[in-house]
């Protein structure tokens, strides 16, 4: 039982390191970070994606982010996730899709993306519009 915990105990610090180590890089050569404003307590209640999101760190890593952006003198933008990985980031039109369709493949302008890169460019565009880096079109 003892080994178990001291197993248990050197993934979470190897965790935790790799999160603070993360969260430094980013806060040290970005200015303005924008992320999804994920509510996790209600992420987590579902069963299938429970264990993923608890070994992701996403709380915890959210937190050093805040942290070492506020250390650092750097922005850190909460969006709103609604329709990010839907949204076509290079002509806007909904593309309405699974969570299991990976593949972001818009017929309006014929844009073929990979479905989370396709949400980070839409969670990009709205933050720096939010903090009024660009204008809103």
């Amino acid at each position: 039982m003892a080994r178990m915990q001291k197993l248990h105990a050197k993934v979470a610090n190897q965790r935790k390191d790799f999160l603070h180590k993360t969260a430094f890089r980013l806060a040290n050569t970005c200015s303005v970070l924008c992320v999804e404003d994920r509510n996790i307590r209600n992420l987590v209640k579902n069963r299938k994606l429970s264990k993923s999101i608890h070994d992701t760190g996403c709380g915890m890593s959210r937190q050093f982010l805040v942290y070492k952006c506020e250390h650092n003198a750097g922005q850190l933008v909460k969006m709103k996730p609604h329709f990010t990985t839907q949204d076509c980031s290079n002509c806007g039109k909904r593309v309405k899709k699974s969570l299991s369709v990976r593949t972001h493949v818009c017929p309006g302008c014929g844009l073929v993306l990979d479905r989370d890169y396709n949400a980070a460019l839409n969670i990009e565009k709205a933050g720096l519009i939010q903090i009024g880096f660009i204008p809103a079109i």
